[in-house]
């Protein structure tokens, strides 16, 4: 069980990402899609300063992607180190 961490963590931060994405499609809220960008720091503040047309859906939900692939990465080789250290 413990050598399933990594991946059940990293599944957790990607169902919790993709439940943030909803309400962007859903809602005509201006902060709709804040809760994705919560959970895409620090990559979400770095690629949206870097890609043009940031105001846009798409480039928005391109920075929201990139952002937790990088982060569910992240999360999965830590928890992973951590797991190895631990067995």
């Amino acid at each position: 069980m413990l050598r399933k961490l990594p991946i059940i963590l990293m599944v957790i931060y990607l169902i919790l990402v993709v439940l943030s994405i909803i309400p962007i499609f859903t809602d005509d809220d201006a902060l709709s899609g804040i809760f994705a960008i919560v959970l895409t720091v620090p990559w979400s503040s770095i690629l949206s300063s870097l890609l043009p047309g940031s105001g846009s859906v798409a480039v928005g939900l391109l920075v929201v992607a990139v952002g937790a692939a990088i982060n569910a990465a992240i999360i999965y080789y830590v928890s992973r180190w951590i797991v190895n250290r631990l067995a």
